[in-house]
């Protein structure tokens, strides 16, 4: 067996280094657009919002310690857009808009000392004509220095902002761009100068505090040049407090991070990683037989904050995002500690084994800044030799541990990760420590045992140890976490393990009583949301442009505030306005919208300046409004279309299309059959016989015009055909399988969960599940052709069906018209191999 031998030298734990070696925890990133249906939560299941946030913030062992937040610039920065709370250069600054600042506000309710850093991921469209060299090759030297003060003041004026409603500063700023490939030195030490020298602030403000707000830089994606930069230049190393970078573990060639930790005390962080990727429940039932573990997995992003701090001293490690609070299918979609995207139900879903591994480390360590005494690294007493810069799935049977010391050394914990297959030992020698005499307790997290459910070997005390002439003797299973630690937490219970569930089930949206309506919203609560939200409206998600609700005589309107002349310098790439609304199990629907187009702002052709009605979205990876299969799009001047899958497949014309009045358009879908019509009147008609769509969100678009909307209402068609109520993964404990089946975990974020269970024809190769309603689907893309035989309760349904050859996320098959009582389903691969990737139900 491989055994490692460990040294906890308390001699050589150094409590003097200030923050280079103080341990933190975790941070939570809020950013394009993930936070934002938290903010739905807050005001429509306060209980559910409350006990997400208890989750991440509360308690004596609060798992993150600082929330990082996005400066919103209206424009799509990869999962959504986040508002930016500034759009010209004097509009007052807005933290109400979105969920970041009151997210920051309420958390630190739970966390007092929860810190917080300020970014930017791009620039709202005012700034745009000074700033555009930023893309540059050397926006150092391109971007003038004229351009300083007008950024300068959107950070200032945000900051205090910030201040006057919530009542809190931010600790950290960060002046660059996300993930710059090039750092503007000149920009961050004038930044650096002005923020410490700035004298110019309301009455009542903690001006000596601002002062002391600390630069963070340069927040680059993988590129390790900054390192080099700061140790040359004097200047720089005097200014910029912490140092972080993304996505890689190691060092840059010079060991330029470790040299700024541990010879001139810098802060490094892992100021951006990737939250576990396909939650450890189905992880569990995956063919490689990795347990918990795997790639992408919470042991995964264990081992890379221990090899970060390990090769290049990050002392922090930073969630991209620990909650998913948008709707699934966007870009980076299923990587999350927590799912919160049914905010009208309250539920939401847990990854409890990732919640529990990132635990081993915060609930056994005081966490935070100096100032508050947190525990140190023992840089001697950890190692990483786990193979990879990013993912970390190669030499994983090498050792990786870490060590955290208090600083008056009486305690210790010790956290060691094995996500190979095969066991490893390690003999941990005692010296110089006031806590040599004291029993250590191992806490174990490991996959299930045959027959057991998933969490069964979550956060469980395994033994309990006493040093024999200073040395310990510990067994790490394959596929596991351990804490050894001398802190006595067994009837701890926010240490001992209990699954965290939501207080609600995952119910439809669908308005209560209506035997007609799924959703409506007319959005009479203007004036509420105004004061208390910023204008964020009910349960949409922006993913280009700005809606937010304001009052027009008297009513409530949902206006797209972002024109092409204050369209945002992107950080990467954006397209035109659209927001999603609703809930992926909608079927058979028409969506009915009453619209005023902006007919003053002057810009573009006519075809430009548009409304689009987009019917079954379940992905949205580029943030289109043609991500969604069936679009209906009205322009100003009359012309019309009906898209499938980005092909124009009907056209049509209005005649005398009054711009003046409010017009009410409708989209909508029954089995395969689409209508398209403007007040009243059918304009366009569609029959999909090719692969047709099945279920799905709605998503409205426009151009960049400050188009108005005054009423949205979604209302069912065909509701004796069933409604889906309910969606499990391939990969639920509900469902079972026997026979030729592979099941796979970490896919791409196109599809449920990241999960795809794929079955070879055989005598034997079948999957079977149990539900009550009238009628079920099975989703999963099918790269070649199978047949299925289908039974319900023993009876033959369909002796040899052919699934469609649908798309990711999208139904392949769907059986209704059954009694609405308990079934038995199991079908049978006859032929070829086929894909499942999820199972609905209808009632």
């Amino acid at each position: 067996m491989n055994t490692t031998q460990v040294t906890i030298d308390g001699d050589l734990l150094d409590t003097s280094a200030q923050d280079a070696n103080t341990f933190k925890g975790f941070g939570y990133l809020s950013c394009n657009n993930s936070s934002r249906l938290l903010l739905d939560y807050k005001w429509e299941q306060p209980e559910s919002y409350q006990q997400i946030l208890a989750i991440l913030f509360g308690g004596q062992h609060p798992l993150m310690s600082m929330v990082k937040l996005e400066l919103g610039d209206d424009a799509n920065t990869s999962s959504g857009t986040e508002p930016a709370t500034k759009r010209s250069a004097d509009e007052p600054a807005n933290v109400l808009r979105g969920a970041g600042y009151q997210l920051i506000a309420d958390a630190k309710k739970l966390n007092p000392r929860l810190k917080t850093s300020l970014l930017r991921w791009g620039e709202p469209g005012y700034l745009r004509p000074l700033w555009a060299p930023v893309k540059s090759t050397d926006p150092d030297h391109n971007v003038p220095e004229a351009a300083y003060e007008p950024m300068y003041q959107l950070y200032k004026q945000t900051i205090v902002a910030a201040y006057q409603q919530f009542g809190y500063l931010f600790d950290y700023v960060d002046p660059d761009r996300n993930e710059t490939k090039h750092p503007m030195y000149r920009w961050i030490k004038w930044f650096a100068d002005r923020l410490h020298n700035d004298t110019d602030f309301p009455a009542g403000f903690p001006v000596a505090r601002y002062h002391r707000i600390k630069l963070i830089a340069a927040d680059q994606n993988y590129e390790t040049e900054f390192g080099d930069t700061m140790l040359k230049d004097r200047e720089l190393l005097e200014r910029v407090t912490a140092v972080g970078y993304h996505y890689n573990t190691d060092d840059g060639t010079h060991n330029q991070y470790k040299r700024l930790a541990d010879d001139h005390q810098h802060e490094v962080w892992y100021s951006e990683g990737i939250a576990p990727m396909t939650f450890g429940k189905y992880r569990v039932r995956a063919s490689s037989g990795d347990g918990i573990g795997g790639k992408q997995s919470g042991l995964d992003v264990a081992n890379r904050l221990i090899k970060g701090y390990v090769n290049s001293r990050r002392t922090f490690y930073i969630f991209q995002p620990a909650v998913s609070a948008y709707y699934p299918g966007v870009n980076y979609s299923h990587k999350e500690l927590i799912t919160a995207s049914h905010p009208w139900s309250g539920y939401f879903e847990v990854d409890n084994v990732g919640l529990q591994i990132m635990k081993h480390f915060t609930d056994f360590a005081q966490t935070g800044w100096h100032e508050s005494n947190p525990w140190r690294y023992l840089p001697s007493a950890c190692d990483s030799q786990i193979g990879g810069t990013e993912n970390l799935d190669s030499h994983t049977d090498a050792p990786s541990y870490l060590t955290l010391v208090a600083p008056d050394k009486q305690d210790f914990s010790t956290i060691l990760v094995n996500d190979s297959a095969s066991p490893r030992r390690y003999t941990l020698a005692l010296v110089n420590l006031p806590a040599v005499g004291k029993p250590v307790t191992v806490w174990e997290s490991r996959g299930p045992e045959p027959g057991q459910v998933y969490d069964s070997g979550l956060k469980q005390q395994r033994e309990t140890l006493t040093a024999t002439a200073g040395k310990l003797t510990i067994l790490v299973q394959p596929h596991s976490i351990v804490t050894a630690t001398t802190l006595d937490l067994s009837n701890d219970t926010e240490v001992v393990y209990a699954r965290q569930t939501a207080p609600a089930a995952n119910t439809l949206l669908d308005v209560t009583d209506s035997q007609d309506i799924f959703y409506q919203d007319d959005f009479g609560y203007a004036a509420d949301y105004h004061t208390t939200r910023g204008g964020t409206p009910r349960y949409t998600t922006d993913q280009g442009g700005a809606f937010e609700v304001e009052q027009r005589h008297g009513q409530g309107v949902l206006r797209q505030q972002i024109t092409e002349a204050q369209r945002a310098l992107d950080w990467e790439y954006s397209y035109a306005p659209n927001l999603t609304l609703g809930d992926d199990r909608w079927s058979n629907y028409t969506v009915v919208v009453s619209v005023k187009f902006d007919d003053t702002t002057q810009q573009n052709s006519a075809t430009g300046n548009y409304f689009g009605i987009g019917l079954y979205q379940v992905t949205d990876v580029k943030g289109r409004l043609e991500s969604a299969p069936y679009v209906f799009k009205v322009a100003t001047d009359g012309s019309c279309q009906l898209v499938k899958n980005d092909r124009i497949v009907a056209l049509g014309y209005v005649d005398g299309l009054n711009l003046a009045q409010i017009h009410q358009l409708s989209f909508g879908i029954s089995g395969n059959r689409l209508a398209a019509g403007i007040d009243g009147q059918t304009v366009l008609t569609f029959v999909d016989t090719d692969n047709p769509h099945y279920s799905g969100r709605v998503k409205l678009g426009t151009g960049y015009y400050h188009t108005e909307i005054t009423q949205i209402v979604v209302k069912k068609n065909d509701v004796a055909d069933g409604v889906q109520y309910q969606r499990i993964d391939d990969l639920d404990e509900r469902i079972t399988y026997r026979g030729d089946w592979q099941h796979v975990c970490g896919l791409g974020n196109t599809i449920w969960n990241r999960t795809l269970s794929t079955g070879t024809a055989g005598q034997k190769t079948q999957v079977a599940f149990d539900f009550t309603g009238t009628g079920f689907a099975l989703y999963g893309r099918q790269v070649a052709a199978s047949r299925l035989t289908v039974k319900v309760d023993g009876h033959l349904l369909v002796p040899n069906f052919e699934p469609q050859q649908a798309a990711d996320k999208v139904e392949n098959a769907v059986f209704l018209g059954l009694s609405a009582v308990k079934h038995h389903v199991t079908t049978a691969v006859t032929a070829g191999t086929y894909t499942l990737d999820a199972v609905g139900f209808y009632r």
